[in-house]
């Protein structure tokens, strides 16, 4: 019977050195269950300069950045995902888990949004967004008084809607927040 070698790479960050930053990897080999200082073990820089917004995490991108943001602010969103010949909807903060990958399948980026025992779970293709609306709008009810509805859309290449959150606290602090995430990137965010 053959067995197969096991290899799994621990990597270390460490803090920038004249503007680069330093990673350290050591790996395991075989059945070992800790790293082996004597097998292969690695070091590679990586250029580092956070002077500018495009450079200070060139991993993350800017509908990822808007997301995080959707994510810290622990608000409740009814969340519109609209597919081919489906609908869902449901009303969850992004999280309390929110964790970056790739998916395994099709190589795309994902965001994922979960909650603590992964009963819910919100994944967003982040690099197929093109564009990010902000819109605030009156909505009327039937006792005649209306709600003010705060609509985030994030759209495809396509311009079709990929999904919308719709802010679901009224209160003045979550309408601030709202505000605040309008005025920082406008009305429409072109990606």
């Amino acid at each position: 019977m053959m067995k197969k070698a096991a290899a799994v790479l621990l990597c270390i960050a460490f803090t920038t050195v004249n503007g680069f930053q330093v990673t350290s990897g050591l790996t395991r080999i075989g059945g070992d269950s800790r790293p082996s200082l004597n097998g292969p073990t690695s070091f590679q820089l990586f250029e580092s300069s956070p002077n500018t917004e495009t450079d200070s995490d060139a991993t993350v991108s800017k509908a990822q950045r808007i997301l995080d943001e959707f994510h810290a602010s622990n608000l409740p969103f009814r969340i519109v995902v609209i597919g081919n010949g489906a609908i869902l909807e449901t009303t969850s903060k992004l999280g309390p888990k929110s964790k970056s990958s790739v998916s395994p399948k099709t190589g795309d980026k994902l965001l994922t949004f979960a909650s603590e025992d992964a009963s819910f779970e919100f994944h967003v293709k982040v690099d197929q967004i093109t564009k990010i609306t902000f819109v605030t709008s009156e909505r009327p009810l039937p006792d005649g008084e209306s709600k003010t509805m705060r609509v985030s859309r994030f759209l495809n290449e396509k311009g079709e809607p990929m999904c919308s959150l719709i802010l679901a606290d009224s209160s003045d602090e979550s309408a601030q927040w709202f505000d605040g995430m309008n005025e920082r990137y406008g009305q429409e965010v072109n990606l």
